[in-house]
Formats: structure tokens, C-alpha cells, sequence
């Protein structure tokens, strides 16, 4: 045999091994114990398919975020700090990868920063805004230290110091339990954790009863039964005008680039759909120095809306803090305010709340409008046909 014949097969020979090891490596599960050697000051091992309880922190939109509400979902938590110049930006760079391919299918994730004397939510804002984290699904946290640092080493049982943590992505299935944590920086740990993915959305899940949902949630407190403000034609508004109605209620200001606007257009739709059987709109700024009347009406005409039936809001900031606070129980900053509508009933009380950027819950709400709201003339006169019937 000739020599080049024999280096030709060893090639081949040697392609075909590092295929095959690789195919095992990708292929294969993680099981048992894994040992959390990230970039992290503190050793621990990470045990899997064990439920991670859930855990309450502030959100980057300054809400409560609780990862009950991810009852159902696949899942995945994650551990960084803005002011990371290197792995936290590849990660979150991967990660955003996994929303591009697999948000569409309800995969939600969750970052929680190490740094929260400096991560605000102001800058964690801008931090998702940097990697097009999309709102309801990507998620930013922060909170008190010792708690997170609680949260974090106890429930993920990775270590967790200021500007120190796990690099790993820990993939948590429908029904709470995590069953793998990979690297995101590295790709055959990556391709692995999208495997993952695929499996654990293909896996069938029965909900808990409502009953047990129900009794974890909690009884919403509404102190304010009405409120006053100036509407965009420089007139006195009276939420008690409305007694009898069934209304959306939302904050925002003008100079939003964008949830605002996603937040507006939503009610547009809604309002296109409903405002024939009698739906009102009410939207409240959060930035009344600027939001005058003048202000507000030009920003109306923008989504068309009738001024008598949407309701663009002004008044005295500390006013409007309160009424966020007494009447729809959510917290109002200077350009700063939730995504939610508010569904608000015949008799004033706000029913539930709906986030905009969430296409579930928007059809939620779309269903119950539909049995709340009495048909059109057109839509309850018989046809011809009916009539000959």
C-alpha cells in the first residue's frame, strides 16, 4: 500500500472518530449531579430534576415579577451583570439567539442580575433593550442582595457573589423542575440545551387545579372608587362617567418609543373591534409635564381615536401616582408605568389586568370582551334567512 494511501485512510479514520464523539456529546443527557464550575467564586453541585421553588423579585419594569406565573412554561435562568465586558455579553448574546427560535413556542427566559446596587431597573432597561429582549418573555431581575443571593444558591444551587456567578444556563421544565444547565459559550453545550428545548415543549403537561392556582393569588385591593383628570380637549374627566361601561384602563406618555406605542396599538385593535358595543378607553400619562392637552390630543389622532371614547389623561403627578397605587394597584413613575390594560367592570372595580406584549393574555381578554360586551344591532337583527326560518 502506498504511503499516501495509508495517511488517506488514517484522515478518514480520524474525521469519522471526532464525528462520532461529538454526535455522543451532543446526544448525550446530563444526569445526577453536575458540578457548578462557571465562572464563580464558590463550588456547589448542581442537582437536577428537582423542583425549583418558585420566587418573587423586581422586574426590570419595576413590578413583581413571580416565577408561579411561569407554571406551564419551558423555561430557562439565567445569572449576569451589566457591567460584565465579556462572558455575561456572550451569553446574553446566545440567549438571544433562543428567543429568536424559540419565543414563538412560549419559551420564556429569565436573567437575574449578580450587581444590584448598580443593575436598577433603569439599567437593566436599557441592558435588555441592547440585546431586543422582548417584554412578557425575556425577563430582567434584580432585588435585594441577600435575597437574591438566597434565591439563587439555595433554589438553583449555583454560587452567587457581587459581579461573580454561574455561567450556566439552567433549563427549567413545564412543570418547575430543572433538567439541565449548560453553557451557553460553549457550542456543543449550546446545540445540546436547544435539544432540550425541543424535547421538553414536546413533553405533555396536565395544569394544576384552579383551585390551588386560585388560592395562591392574591386578593387585589382597589382603596379609590373613582378619580379626576383633564382629557386631551383640556376638559374634566370623571372615571364615575363611565359607571355602566365596561373600560380598558393603562398608563404611558408620548415621548415612549416603544412599549407605549405596541401598548396603544393593542388597545387600537381592541378598540376597532369593540368600541361599536360600547367599549371605552382610557389611557392616563405618567409624564404629565410634558403630556399637556395639546400634547395628548396630537398623540391621539396618531391611533385615531375618538375623544369620546378614548380617554387620553392628564393631571398632578402625585395624583396620578395615586391612582395607579389606590385604584389599579400598580406601581407609576415619571415615564415609567406597566404594559397592562386594566379591565375595569359596569360598577368601577377593576376586574384583571392584561399584559400587552403577551399574545396570550391579550386573547385572554379579547374572549372575555366578547361575553361581556353586548352584540351590535347588525349582529343581533336576524338575517332574511333567519326570518324565513
Amino acid at each position: 500500500m502506498k504511503p499516501t494511501t495509508g495517511i488517506f485512510i488514517s484522515a478518514v479514520l480520524l474525521i469519522l472518530l471526532g464525528l462520532t464523539m461529538f454526535w455522543a456529546a451532543l446526544n448525550r443527557k446530563p444526569t445526577g449531579d453536575i458540578p457548578d464550575d462557571g465562572h464563580s467564586s464558590v463550588g456547589m453541585t448542581v442537582k437536577l430534576d428537582r423542583e425549583i421553588p418558585p420566587f418573587q423579585l423586581m422586574s426590570a419594569q419595576e413590578e413583581t415579577f413571580d416565577t408561579a406565573s411561569l407554571e406551564g412554561d419551558v423555561w430557562i435562568a439565567s445569572f449576569f451583570f451589566t457591567a460584565c465586558p465579556s462572558i455575561c455579553k456572550m451569553q446574553n448574546q446566545q440567549i438571544a439567539i433562543l428567543q429568536e427560535e424559540f419565543a414563538d413556542d412560549g419559551v420564556k427566559f429569565v436573567s437575574i442580575t449578580c450587581d444590584p446596587d448598580n443593575d436598577t431597573p433603569a439599567v437593566l432597561r436599557q441592558y435588555a433593550e441592547s440585546f431586543q429582549a422582548e417584554p412578557g418573555v425575556w425577563t430582567f431581575l434584580t432585588g435585594d442582595m441577600e435575597q437574591l443571593k438566597e434565591i439563587t444558591e439555595k433554589s438553583f444551587q449555583v454560587g452567587f457573589e457581587t459581579q461573580t456567578h454561574s455561567d450556566r444556563l439552567m433549563v427549567i421544565d413545564k412543570e418547575g423542575k430543572l433538567r439541565g444547565t449548560f453553557r451557553a459559550t460553549d457550542s456543543t453545550e449550546f446545540l445540546r440545551a436547544k435539544k432540550m428545548l425541543k424535547e421538553l415543549l414536546a413533553e405533555p403537561y396536565t395544569p394544576k387545579a384552579q383551585e390551588e392556582v386560585a388560592a395562591k393569588e392574591e386578593v387585589r385591593k382597589q382603596t379609590m372608587d373613582r378619580f379626576q383628570l383633564t382629557d386631551s380637549l383640556d376638559q374634566p374627566f370623571d372615571s364615575k362617567s363611565l359607571e355602566g361601561d365596561i373600560w380598558l384602563g393603562s398608563f404611558f406618555y408620548t415621548s415612549c418609543p416603544g412599549s407605549c406605542i405596541m401598548q396603544n396599538m393593542e388597545k387600537a385593535k381592541l378598540r376597532n373591534e369593540f368600541q361599536d358595543r360600547g367599549l371605552k378607553l382610557v389611557s392616563i400619562t405618567c409624564d404629565p409635564d410634558n403630556d399637556t392637552p395639546a400634547a395628548l390630543a396630537g398623540y391621539a389622532e396618531r391611533f385615531q381615536a375618538d375623544p369620546d371614547c378614548w380617554y387620553f389623561c392628564t393631571g398632578k403627578f402625585d395624583y396620578i401616582q395615586k391612582i395607579g397605587s389606590d385604584f389599579f394597584d400598580i406601581k407609576v413613575e415619571p415615564q415609567y408605568h406597566s404594559d397592562r390594560v386594566f379591565l375595569v367592570g359596569r360598577d368601577g372595580k377593576v376586574i384583571d389586568s392584561f399584559r400587552t406584549s403577551q399574545k396570550d393574555q391579550m386573547e385572554s381578554l379579547h374572549k372575555i370582551l366578547e361575553e361581556m360586551l353586548p352584540p351590535t344591532q347588525a349582529e343581533a337583527a336576524p338575517s332574511e334567512t333567519e326570518k324565513k326560518d
